[in-house]
């Protein structure tokens, strides 16, 4: 296995903080030995190799005891610091990985791998406040590095912080030259360009590609007379907003028709979630210890005829697999709104709407439009009898309530200038925000005191389980969507619960998500095209409580007679979109968008 499989055979929090790995075979390469004595450098150097040979093995513990000698006798080698820290990282000891790179930068405060490798370290820890102190000091070091660029400005998103706007255009173009140091994930909540994401994610997988030893070629064999198997792969078999939308959807497949394979590389604990999916599943495989190679080894020894990735450039991702083919069909799925730019990634599930024709160059894959909404849904999902009150939630009792529940990433300065707006144009309003954490209660309350706004017109909600989280829906007046990265799995909660959501269609696929989910239950009027449609509906339904009470009763009535909750009728298109896809592959044609018209 070569370096780079083992790099990207790991989560992608884990990619994010090993990201320096790479990098060491260039500085041994060319003899940087910072931190070392004269004339030891060769000795350090032999260290540094046989520990990444123990690392690509597999063999941390190996690794660790290697390491741990050379740094008794090299104390400040700083690669032999970042190579001690990741491995620490690597066996699941952050805190030890941490005291190691904070050792490293007492070395060299201005090294940038260390920044980013702390700054990585602590965002996988959950403390995006740190974290993006770190990637600012590393991009403030060297205003050329794109990764430290992009994680901060990801990582400033998070804590609703836009400090960085203004230096946003140069960290967007610093991606042109180092595609490879850009997370794709980073890309959706800053920018609606979907041309400039497929760039990142085709530059990604050349270089994957490249270290793949084979594609795996597989036979034709014809699928008449037996049922299909198609698997899936990821590990959010769990209890995850995927599983949320998903509920009963392994359940209802055809079992005369197909055969459904679980690959579940999560976490091994057995939640009522993942001990369902277990259950609905023919054959599930626990696959969370073996390596990328051995997990589509076994799905091939299996016989899989598609392979189904719900995770692409999502935490936990292991698209190394799909690169060197897992089965003969391979189809992308829920997971990531957006292209793999995998060129052995054959299909992407999409709808008329989210990927209109006009979109189609920005997909690597060939589509599978589903007849309605591509987004899957669970008519079983709980409604919880115990809707809070408005004074539970710290609302105002007869204010008008405008929510926005996505997440602080996904929000920018633009939504927030029409949010404010309307603050401003429509009395005795409020914003209910989700906003977790008080550094994202402060920068909110900040940005709302710039634009005139006093700090009793916002409301902050807090993180609770998703049933109470759908059920508190209902308390709001009217969903007001974020533009680059739309509400997804939010939106179809908020319809659930009866709350209209206004959302603008923008470009790329997870800016038009939405308006899919809005359309599919009978409410197109609700997607607008610009942010100044957007500002005018949202006034009207403020101040039109006909207007409003008219799409709160569609939402009502058309919650069992439209598309979006028909969970029965959404498999059958799925399994008869899946078998014309296989059938397409057995006669020998190469992929092409399909449809079921």
């Amino acid at each position: 296995m070569s370096k780079f499989d083992f790099q990207f055979q790991k989560n992608a929090s884990n990619q994010s903080v090993t990201a320096g790995l790479a990098m060491f075979e260039t500085q041994k390469k060319a003899g940087i030995q910072q931190g070392s004595q004269a004339g030891t450098v060769k000795t350090a150097r032999k260290y540094i190799d046989d520990a990444m040979d123990l690392v690509v093995s597999l063999d941390y513990n190996a690794a660790r005891a290697m390491l741990d000698e050379a740094l008794s006798i090299y104390p400040e080698d700083i690669v032999l610091l970042r190579l001690s820290g990741d491995v620490y990282l690597q066996q699941d000891d952050k805190d030890n990985a941490l005291l190691t790179y904070m050792t490293a930068m007492g070395v060299n405060p201005l090294d940038t791998q260390v920044l980013n490798s702390i700054g990585s370290l602590l965002g996988l820890m959950g403390n995006s406040h740190d974290a993006k102190g770190f990637f600012q000091a590393a991009h403030n070091t060297d205003p050329s590095d794109a990764y430290s660029g992009y994680n901060w400005a990801h990582n400033s998103m998070k804590d609703s912080d836009w400090s960085f706007f203004d230096r946003l255009p140069q960290i967007l173009r610093l991606g042109d030259r180092c595609p490879l140091d850009v997370q794709p994930f980073t890309l959706l909540g800053l920018t609606d360009d979907p041309a400039l994401h497929k760039v990142r994610v085709k530059a990604r997988c050349r270089d994957l590609m490249k270290r793949i030893k084979e594609n795996k070629r597989f036979s034709r064999t014809s699928v008449h007379g037996r049922k299909i198997r198609i698997g899936f792969f990821s590990d959010d078999f769990r209890d995850h907003a995927t599983m949320l939308l998903m509920g009963r959807f392994f359940d209802l497949i055809d079992r005369e028709r197909f055969e459904v394979i679980i690959y579940d590389y999560g976490s091994s604990g057995n939640s009522a979630v993942r001990l369902q999916v277990e259950e609905s599943a023919d054959i599930y495989h626990n696959v969370r210890d073996i390596s990328d190679h051995e997990m589509a080894e076994l799905a091939r020894k299996d016989g899989v005829d598609i392979a189904i990735d719900m995770k692409t450039y999502t935490k936990g991702a292991r698209l190394a697999a799909f690169a060197e083919r897992v089965a003969p069909v391979q189809v992308a799925f829920l997971g990531y709104p957006g292209t793999s730019g995998l060129p052995t990634m054959d299909y992407f599930i999409g709808d008329e709407i989210t990927v209109p024709p006009s979109l189609r160059q920005h997909f690597s894959e060939k589509i599978l439009y589903m007849p309605n909404c591509y987004q899957v849904n669970d008519n079983t999902r709980e409604h919880s009898p115990d809707m809070p009150t408005r004074a539970e939630l710290g609302l105002p009792e007869d204010a008008f309530v405008f929510c926005s529940l996505n997440n602080p990433n996904k929000v920018t300065p633009a939504e927030f200038d029409v949010w404010t707006k309307l603050l401003h144009n429509v009395p005795d309003s409020v914003l209910w925000l989700f906003a977790p954490t008080i550094t994202i209660q402060e920068n909110l309350l900040r940005e709302a005191k710039a634009r005139g706004i006093g700090p009793e017109r916002l409301v902050f909600a807090a993180r609770v389980s998703m049933v109470e989280h759908v059920s508190r829906m209902g308390r709001a007046d009217l969903f007001l969507d974020a533009f680059n990265c739309n509400a997804h799995t939010t939106a179809s909660e908020a319809v659930w619960s009866g709350l209209p959501i206004v959302t603008k269609a923008g470009k790329q696929f997870a800016a038009r998500v939405a308006a899919s989910i809005v359309t599919a239950i009978g409410c197109p009027d609700l997607v607008t095209e610009t942010k100044e449609e957007y500002y005018d509906l949202a006034y009207k339904l403020a101040t039109d409580r006909d207007a409003l009470n008219e799409i709160k009763q569609r939402l009502k009535d058309n919650l069992w007679t439209t598309p979006l909750y028909d969970s029965e009728q959404y498999v059958r298109d799925f399994e008869n979109l899946m078998e014309k896809a296989i059938l397409r592959y057995e006669e020998g044609y190469k992929p092409k968008h399909l449809s079921l018209n």
